[in-house]
């Protein structure tokens, strides 16, 4: 769990995040398939993120107003799975595609689920830390 975002994402899967965009950008198809499956309009240049976790002063965050960031940290937890309330309102605000939440939609691809959405089944995540813990 330790290589999770505050609210289950994975920042090592995410195409956003700053160290995979320096590997090998690929910001302008997750921009598309942002826009494919959450109606997500972020141009390719404004996707940069440095994490959740990360402390510096000038980090970049794709939404810097995340109320479930703010809500962990004032809470003083590791992650929402950690919460009591989980999953809470504030939680389902940023509840990431499913495999099967994403197939619900017309034009599913599994390659594009695998490779740039995955990242962001933290409801899948966070469940199986709360069976496990």
């Amino acid at each position: 769990m330790e290589n999770l975002t505050i609210c289950g994402y994975c920042c090592e899967l995410c195409k956003a995040y700053a160290p995979n965009i320096k590997k090998l950008d690929q910001r302008e198809m997750l921009s598309k398939i942002w826009m494919k499956y959450y109606n997500l309009d972020i141009k390719p240049e404004n996707i940069y993120c440095d994490g959740c976790r990360c402390e510096k002063e000038d980090a970049k965050r794709i939404d810097n107003s995340c109320p479930v960031r703010s809500c962990v940290l004032e809470k003083n937890l590791e992650h929402c799975g950690c919460c009591n309330e989980y999953p809470c309102d504030t939680f389902l605000e940023r509840e990431g595609l499913s495999c099967q939440a994403a197939k619900e939609n017309s034009a599913f691809s599994q390659t594009e689920y695998d490779e740039f959405l995955l990242a962001f089944d933290n409801k899948t995540r966070l469940d199986e830390f709360k069976k496990n813990n």
